[in-house]
């Protein structure tokens, strides 16, 4: 690990050397994009305490914060990309071992020719967990770069009905500031928080702007599923 020390002085040599950190750091930020994205996640607690936080990914600076939780108990956001996903874990494996992103699947030997069919796939039996991935732009005064948020099936239906709703209003997703808060959900010893999904009014034009600019960014991260996709308690279900 590095110490915050040990960042102040590279900085200062790279300066001392004829580097432009700025532009190096432009460059890096740049190229990581085309590979992931910080995560907007939901905290579960077991005493229905649940609350929101961002996964900014490991660092190796010591002391440094992987995790921001949020107190605000509801966000906005502007949804530019929405993906249904599903993916199939083997224990201890890095990578999925079937996965399919809007019903097409993407392995060479896929469990079953189609999702319909496959054994893995029948809820409370199968061990392949479907999920909707929203590409979203944060409308938080200290955040509002590009994130990546994972609904798990308990929230999928919510998501669903405020899709209709805006179908019924002839509005597309991207339109409107999207809300999000948590409702406690408990059957016989699980507890858990369900994502309730509104709208708090219209998106202004400098944010469907940069939502535009966000959806160019997010093309590279569309054709295929990480394992910050299926991160949360319960994602991978063995079979």
């Amino acid at each position: 690990m590095l110490t915050k020390t040990d960042k102040e002085k590279i900085l200062e040599d790279l300066g001392q050397t004829d580097w432009d950190v700025e532009q190096e750091l432009f460059a890096l930020n740049k190229r990581v994009k085309k590979h992931d994205l910080p995560r907007l996640r939901i905290d579960h607690h077991e005493e229905g305490k649940h609350r929101f936080y961002i996964d900014f990914g490991e660092s190796y600076l010591a002391r440094s914060k992987q995790y921001l939780f949020l107190r605000m108990t509801e966000v906005q956001v502007i949804v530019f990309e929405e993906q249904e996903i599903r993916a199939f874990w083997r224990k201890d494996e890095d990578h999925p071992h079937c996965y399919a992103i809007d019903n097409k699947i993407l392995v060479s030997d896929p469990v079953s020719k189609r999702c319909q069919h496959c054994p893995e796939s029948i809820p409370g039996f199968g061990a392949c967990k479907p999920k909707v991935r929203l590409f979203i732009l944060p409308l938080f005064k200290k955040f509002n770069q590009p994130m990546v948020l994972s609904l798990s099936p308990t929230s999928i239906r919510p998501w669903r009905e405020h899709q209709l709703r805006l179908q019924r209003s002839g509005l597309p997703t991207v339109a409107v500031r999207t809300t999000l808060s948590l409702e406690d959900v408990q059957f016989e010893d699980f507890r858990w928080a369900k994502a309730i999904v509104g709208i708090r009014g219209i998106a202004s034009r400098d944010q469907l702007i940069k939502a535009r600019q966000a959806y160019d960014s997010i093309i590279p991260l569309k054709d295929r599923i990480v394992s910050q996709d299926y991160a949360e308690k319960g994602d991978r279900v063995e079979s």
